[in-house]
C-alpha cells in the first residue's frame, strides 16, 4: 500500500505532466490561429490582385506592372510564413507526444 508521501508525489507529478500538455496544447492552439491569420491576409490579397488584374486587364494596361509584382511579392511571403507556422506547429505537436528518454523521431 502506498504511503502518503508517495501518493502526493504521484498527484504532483500527474499535475505536471497535465500542465505540461495544457501548454503544449496552448501552443498550439496559437499558433493556428496565427495560421488563420496570415490565411486571412492571404485571401484578402488574393481578392485585391484579382480586382487590379480585373481593372487592368479592362483598361488594356496588365504589361509587367511594379503594384502587380508588389501584391505577387507579398503572396509569396504570406504563404512562406504559412509554411514556417505549419512547420512550427509539427514541431510543437510532436514535441509533445515524444516521451522522455523516447529516442526515436516522429
Amino acid at each position: 500500500m502506498p504511503t502518503k508521501q508517495q501518493i502526493t508525489d504521484t498527484l504532483k507529478e500527474r499535475f505536471a505532466e497535465v500542465a505540461g500538455r495544457g501548454k503544449l496544447f496552448g501552443q498550439a492552439l496559437k499558433v493556428r490561429a496565427d495560421m488563420a491569420a496570415i490565411r486571412r491576409r492571404l485571401r484578402t490579397t488574393y481578392a485585391e490582385l484579382g480586382e487590379e488584374v480585373y481593372r487592368r486587364l479592362h483598361d488594356g494596361g496588365l504589361d509587367g506592372d511594379h503594384q502587380l509584382l508588389t501584391m505577387k511579392e507579398r503572396i509569396d511571403g504570406l504563404k512562406a510564413d504559412i509554411r514556417q507556422r505549419e512547420a512550427e506547429l509539427n514541431d510543437i505537436v510532436y514535441a509533445g507526444v515524444r516521451r522522455p528518454g523516447d529516442e526515436q523521431s516522429p
